[in-house]
């Protein structure tokens, strides 16, 4: 597939460090990467002269694909199941069963499904955290799903070495070794597909490992140069762990024990915390992914992201799994993301649309260290954006401001054109290599499966 082109006409929303509009004007892009954006005439002589496709964008905006920082693209096959429960009742109830009956064939149906439904939302990066490994060679499944689709990923391998004492079933629980073992190999099978695929570790949460676990994951990470990421002060279920459990004072001291704190730590969901955590954050650098859905979904409250953002904590985006949110639509994420923030704050300047696009594009790529590559349109980074047309949809028409508009009243199907390393994936609104009806019957069809199988277990 050519990963070359340019567009004019158009107005490119480049998200840089200036917040430029590029009005009027156009982009090009060649072998995946953006080489020019400039005024119309000088596109145009480019592509002639290099005979590059070339896509009129009159009417049209172009964005920064955006970055969905925590996604669980399995759970897509459990949408719906976990209505109406807290983090708590929901986990077992949901999750359990699903996570390990989980079969090769499951996956590979939830990873295309889902990255096909984030791809029509606008998204060009997702942090996938699989954290569901009941049979071996589960990881390449969902990495071989997701670049079939297109997507970029940052794939991170999920993974718990404790529990069994609490009824955590043992088929789910592995030796951290084994588990970097696997993302040795990992790294190397898929070498040639740098930046296309690349990793994070990511265990599963303060229950879930003991302190060896996480001071071995500290380790790794130092010794590869992997980051982490981790779901942290979800609820307060961590400071109950960490002094019942571990006999600390909370949460914070026992991750500051383990030496998990860096500014290679991805931090997901972070609700019950005050300045103390907050603090410790700014001082070792670690990121947060906020998923507001998935936290007014399973009621676990509302993520102090005002006060991160004031302290100048990078936050980025994300959906988290479709059983605790029902979509990979990062457009939804964001209006929410806003409408929470300025309720929350009874101030409609503490979360503006432009903040909101920022986290979900260049403080997003951040968050995944990959600020270099993606999260805005600037020379010499990925050709990766998406192509927003306010008059696709009654929803998002007409368009005063494309910034407000593509937050507040966006919908997939204003978005007309997703292009992911320089390749076309979503053309004029119809994907170019799969037929997306098709994969989501086959989604449904692994959906049901599977459950059946829980039912006869």
């Amino acid at each position: 597939m050519k990963r070359t082109g340019a567009i004019v006409n158009t107005t490119l929303i480049t998200m840089d460090p200036q917040r430029k509009r590029a009005e009027q004007g156009g982009m090009v892009w060649e072998e995946g990467e953006i080489v020019f954006i400039g005024e119309n005439q000088a596109v145009k002589r480019w592509a002639q002269q290099k005979k590059l496709p070339l896509i009129d964008g009159t009417g049209r905006y172009v964005f920064p694909g955006l970055v969905n920082t925590h996604m669980h693209l399995f759970q897509n096959l459990l949408k719906g199941l976990g209505a109406d429960l807290t983090l708590e009742a929901w986990w077992p109830s949901t999750i359990k069963p699903a996570a390990m009956l989980l079969e090769a064939k499951h996956l590979q149906a939830a990873a295309v499904g889902g990255t096909l439904e984030a791809i029509r939302g606008g998204s060009t990066t997702l942090v996938d955290y699989m954290y569901a490994h009941p049979q071996e060679g589960l990881s390449e499944v969902l990495i071989d799903a997701v670049s079939q689709v297109g997507a970029r990923l940052m794939y991170a391998r999920g993974y718990r070495n404790t529990g069994a004492d609490y009824g955590f079933p043992k088929v789910l629980i592995e030796r951290t070794k084994d588990v970097f073992s696997e993302i040795n190999r990992l790294q190397r099978d898929y070498e040639e597909k740098q930046q296309m695929v690349s990793f994070m570790l990511a265990p599963a949460a303060v229950w879930a490992l003991d302190a060896s676990g996480l001071m071995d994951t500290r380790g790794f990470a130092d010794e590869a140069g992997i980051p982490i990421t981790m779901h942290m002060f979800e609820t307060k279920t961590d400071n109950v762990v960490c002094r019942e459990r571990f006999g600390v004072k909370d949460a914070l001291s026992f991750f500051k024990q383990t030496r998990l704190l860096g500014d290679d730590l991805l931090a997901v969901h972070v609700v019950d915390v005050g300045a103390r955590e907050l603090d410790a954050f700014l001082e070792y650098g670690v990121k947060v992914s906020h998923n507001p859905v998935a936290n007014m979904y399973l009621a676990s409250g509302i993520s102090p992201v005002i006060d991160m953002l004031k302290r100048n904590i990078v936050v980025g985006l994300g959906t988290d799994g479709a059983a605790s949110n029902n979509t990979t639509d990062m457009l939804e994420t964001m209006k929410i993301t806003a409408l929470l923030h300025k309720t929350a704050a009874l101030d409609p300047t503490a979360m503006t649309a432009d903040k909101v696009l920022g986290m979900a594009t260049i403080e997003g790529a951040k968050a995944i260290h990959m600020e270099e590559y993606v999260g805005s349109l600037e020379v010499g980074k990925k050709a990766d954006f998406f192509v927003f047309y306010p008059d696709g949809c009654g929803k998002s028409s007409p368009c005063h401001d494309p910034v407000a508009s593509l937050v507040y009243s966006s919908g997939q199907q204003s978005i007309e054109t997703v292009v992911i390393d320089g390749r076309t994936i979503l053309d004029k609104g119809k994907f170019v290599d799969l037929d997306e009806h098709e994969a989501y019957e086959r989604q449904s069809n692994m959906a049901r499966d599977l459950m059946q199988k829980i039912q006869e277990a």
